[in-house]
């Protein structure tokens, strides 16, 4: 019988990363400093060990959510809306955002749902203490209160940014510039076109 992503958080990040996994391996032949044309990572964790060995040990630059908020952004947003809510990650749901239509990763390339929205970042929650600060039709930024330290969840948190937003290709970079420029600040942020 087919998972219901939507039956909880963890469900929906483990589909993310099932669903698109032949992509996400495929991204450590590309890591730097290749001497040569690596191949595929064979499996996540050793696409999540391969990371950690291609993200300097140096520190990363960590930024502020309101300078993240403030480089992200031509202009101020146009209007504010503050949710009264008990369940800040349950926002995507009351207000129909994110959308993400050129992201579809669900067999019958089925974007993500509100739903699923919601999920992961209760996930993060959770776990990292991750809250909305700003959202927007196709942007999220998260406010984290303790990103991971260690290099490996460091490493494997980045997968799961990358499997959930591909476009932060095309915002803060590969999966290396992800784990090293975003995992461990306390601005997480998500944009799709």
């Amino acid at each position: 019988m087919p998972r219901d992503r939507r039956d909880g958080k963890q469900e929906v990040i483990a589909t993310l990363l099932e669903s698109q996994a032949d992509e996400l391996l495929e991204e450590a032949r590309w890591f730097k400093p290749p001497r040569e044309l690596q191949a595929a990572a064979r499996d996540l964790e050793d696409l999540a060990r391969r990371l950690t060995r291609a993200v300097p040990a140096a520190e990363a630059l960590a930024r502020s959510v309101e300078s993240r908020l403030a480089s992200s952004f031509v202009a101020p947003p146009e209007w504010i809306c503050l949710v009264p809510t008990e369940d800040p990650s349950g926002i995507p749901e009351l207000l129909d955002a994110p959308d993400t239509p050129n992201h579809t990763p669900f067999p019958g390339r089925e974007p993500l749902s509100y739903q699923d929205h919601a999920n992961v970042l209760r996930e993060w929650h959770d776990r990292y203490g991750a809250e909305i600060c700003y959202l927007e039709s196709h942007a999220v930024l998260l406010s984290v209160e303790h990103p991971p330290s260690d290099p490996f969840e460091t490493a494997r948190v980045a997968i799961e940014h990358y499997a959930y937003c591909p476009d932060l290709d095309q915002a803060v970079g590969g999966l290396p510039e992800v784990a090293s420029r975003q995992v461990p600040t306390g601005a997480w942020f998500f944009w799709w076109d």
